[in-house]
């Protein structure tokens, strides 16, 4: 009989194995150095081996690390030698003066209007993945969020969806959590009317498989988008699926899913949404999180703004 994903006891993360990844990575050069006689010229030579050199597996070459995969080591070596100066264990934190290598900023593109436009009819003769990109386009979930709702998120009389679970997956296991990313994460959301109606219509599947399923259906949250069974479905599934559909549409250089997320951003700010709202819209801890990912659409909206007021400069409107 399928049961309800584990709850009490949540599996090892990948954020987990990725902390142990980067403690190997650093202990393989600096395992020798007493703590206190570690340097910042310590520090860089570990850098530059792990750019040139990076992970040695056994029985394999060794392969180079990228910038970002050496900024995060830096970043946990900086972390735990800021605790270690916190409890007296070392005078300086040698992590501060070192060099970590840069890692060049690439903004994530959003899906272009007519991108939208060819992918919400390539998806058209599948409801239920029809139903996925109107939410994600029309409140921008994150894949988490949009995979953790459940028909008891959905007020569809008073066209709202709650954003209170997310679902998201280790190595071996799919992971159902009651409590969102952060604490602006949990939100309500106006939907309209055209979603709401696709909404009736996934909602009534789910219905018809649980009734199909009848005792062996899995127990807790009736997930909007299940797996046969009522589990809910896996990210990396949820990807490929709209992978595909992006081959089938002829698009490239968009993420599956996060690229809706942008674009909602882009669209609400084109359309004159303040920040705030833009914000609270996408579940930001802070406004200044959405001006950092989306200040360039702003500026676009801010000039056009000035443009407009510079009307009144012209002799015929200050008649």
């Amino acid at each position: 009989m399928a049961g309800a994903p584990p709850r009490a006891r949540r599996p090892r993360t990948d954020h987990a194995t990725g902390l142990e990844r980067n403690i190997a990575l650093a202990a393989q050069t600096l395992g020798h150095v007493l703590l206190e006689k570690l340097t910042p010229r310590d520090l860089d030579t570990l850098y530059a081996k792990l750019l040139t050199h990076g992970s040695q597996p056994p029985d394999a070459a060794p392969r180079p690390l990228s910038r970002q995969s050496v900024m995060h080591v830096h970043r946990l070596l900086h972390a735990a030698l800021k605790q270690a100066r916190k409890w007296r264990l070392i005078a300086h934190n040698p992590a501060a003066d070192a060099t970590p290598p840069s890692v060049p900023h690439r903004q994530a593109r959003a899906f272009t209007t007519e991108e939208i436009t060819r992918l919400l009819a390539a998806a058209e003769a599948d409801p239920e993945t029809h139903c996925m990109l109107a939410l994600l386009l029309t409140t921008g979930l994150r894949r988490s969020e949009l995979l953790g709702l459940a028909l008891d998120s959905l007020d569809l009389e008073a066209a709202t969806l709650t954003v209170e679970r997310t679902v998201t997956e280790t190595r071996t296991a799919v992971v159902v959590r009651d409590t969102p990313k952060t604490k602006s994460s949990r939100r309500t959301l106006a939907i309209p009317a055209a979603v709401v109606a696709l909404l009736r219509a996934q909602k009534a599947r789910v219905l018809e498989q649980a009734l199909a399923w009848g005792s062996e259906y899995a127990s807790g949250p009736r997930f909007l988008f299940p797996v046969n069974g009522g589990e809910p479905m896996r990210p990396l599934n949820l990807t490929a699926r709209l992978r595909r559909l992006l081959r089938r549409a002829g698009i490239q250089g968009v993420q599956p899913v996060h690229g809706w997320r942008h674009a909602t951003a882009t669209l609400l700010i084109a359309a004159g949404a303040d920040v705030k709202t833009t914000q609270s819209r996408l579940g930001h801890s802070s406004p200044t999180i959405t001006l950092a990912l989306y200040a360039d659409k702003v500026d676009e909206r801010d000039r056009a703004a000035g443009e407009a007021l510079a009307g009144y400069l012209t002799p015929r409107n200050r008649a």
